[in-house]
Parts: structure tokens; sequence; C-alpha cells
């Protein structure tokens, strides 16, 4: 038996199925971050750390000339979130239903997706992780939202950024609900979005978590989101007409080149 436990669950296949299919979608337009970070893995449950490739030598000063290190890792977060559903609801499937209510498991999707998402660009300390933000503090530009040529200037400035610090393209802007509404509305006989599309060869992300935005390369090798084991659904416990389930992954994520990243304040 795996640590999912779905073998031992009262739900059939057709229900899984269903489940799964349900939370592929909503997990799919909540993970902005997987559309231009490197993705490692899945490489299961027991993947615990990722080796950062350098040695803590401060204390490495031993007796007898034994001179040791330790080798530095970064610990993969394991994140977890329980949801219940009606049994009867489930077996419906079979019935041949097609509007089922799983409001709880697209809750549960979307809290475990937010999860990812601020690790990503927010960080998350207690797992070592250091995100987008922190990363590309030094460089990050304010951009005002008045006119459109306020907008396209900014951008403008964090070309000219990645440019000079050697960082090639293709370039993307992984915009927040405000920034993205306001390249939308903006238009002056030529809509902003295809000027910035014509300017980013990477062309724009939405990020529902976010306030502002980020200019990123996507040429690869920059960003690493490592997965132990990716979003999956298992089985925890029965009681009476109501089965409670979980949604759950490992993952960590690094910031390899920090002149890759830079954040857009409104």
């Amino acid at each position: 038996m795996d640590i999912l436990k779905r073998s031992i669950s009262p739900l059939s296949d057709a229900a899984w199925n269903e489940i799964d299919e349900q939370a592929v979608k909503v997990l799919k337009s909540r993970l902005s971050g997987r559309k231009f970070v490197d993705v490692e893995g899945p490489f299961g449950w027991d993947h615990a750390v990722v080796p950062t490739g350098r040695l803590d030598v401060s204390r490495g000063e031993g007796r007898d000339e034994v001179h040791w290190g330790v080798h530095i890792v970064q610990p993969l977060v394991e994140t977890r979130v329980s949801f219940e559903m009606d049994v009867w609801e489930l077996d419906n499937v079979a019935r041949g239903a097609k509007d089922l209510e799983l409001a709880p498991l697209i809750k549960a999707a979307e809290k475990i997706a937010s999860f990812e998402e601020n690790a990503i660009y927010n960080g998350f300390e207690p797992g070592g992780i250091v995100g987008l933000a922190h990363t590309g503090a030094p460089q990050q530009i304010s951009i005002s939202t008045e006119h459109p040529r306020d907008i396209m200037a900014g951008l403008s400035e964090g070309l000219v950024f990645f440019r000079k610090n050697s960082i090639d393209g293709p370039y993307a802007l992984v915009a927040g609900p405000q920034l993205w509404q306001i390249i939308d509305v903006f238009g002056d006989g030529y809509p902003l979005r295809k000027r910035v599309t014509s300017l980013l060869d990477g062309g724009m992300i939405l990020a529902l978590e976010l306030e502002g935005g980020f200019l990123v390369s996507t040429r690869g090798g920059d960003f690493e989101l490592t997965l132990g084991q990716d979003l999956s659904i298992g089985y925890e416990s029965t009681v009476g007409d109501k089965v409670r389930l979980f949604i759950a992954e490992s993952f960590t994520f690094r910031v390899i080149e920090p002149n890759a990243v830079v954040p857009l304040a409104l």
C-alpha cells in the first residue's frame, strides 16, 4: 500500500478519475510559476533534499590536522490539505452524473496551489526557500500605471537591466491580476497588450497570487522547482457518508541566477 491509500478507499475508479480531472483543471489555472521555471522531478516521497554543491567549512578546523566540512543541502517542504467529500455524491459518477458537487476539492486544490505559488514568489523561510521578490529586490522597478507609456518604459528598463547583465531571453511578464487588467484596458488606438507581447517574446503569464509582477528570463537554468512527489490526491478515512481525502506534494525552489528576475512594483 502506498502513502495515498487509494486501494482501501470506498471510492470507485470512476470517482477517482473525476476527482483527478477536476484537480488538474484547477491546478493548471493556478500554478503560474511552473510555466517559466525549470521543473525537476518528480523523484518520489523519499526525495528529501537537494544538494547545493557547497560545503560549510566554517567549523572545519579539526584536531590532528583533519579538516572537514558539512554538505549544505536544501530540504523539500511537504504540504497537505485535507478535505471531505460526500460518498453518495461521488457514487453518482457511476450513475452518469456530470454536475458533481466538488467544491471542497476545488477549494483544497486552490489552497495548496497558493502555497506553492507564494513560496516561489515570496519565499518560505522555514523551508529555506528564498523567493523571487527577495532575490530580485536590488533591481526592483516601480511602474506607474497612469499611462501606457509609463508601463512600457518600466518594461524597457527591465530589459536593459537584463542585457547589461548578460541575461538572454526569451523574456516574459508575470503579471498579477491588477497589472494584467490594466494592460488589457489601456489602448489609445493600439492595444497595450500587443505592445507588451511585441516587446517580450516570452509573452505574458497571469499569476493570481501576485501584487505587481515580475520580468523574467525564460531561457532556462535560472530558476529551479524540484518535486519530490508531485501534487497527488489520497485517502485518509471514512466517517458515515463522508470520505476524508487529502491533496499533497513535496517540493523546494531555488533561484540560480538572481539577475534573471526583475520585480515590478505598482
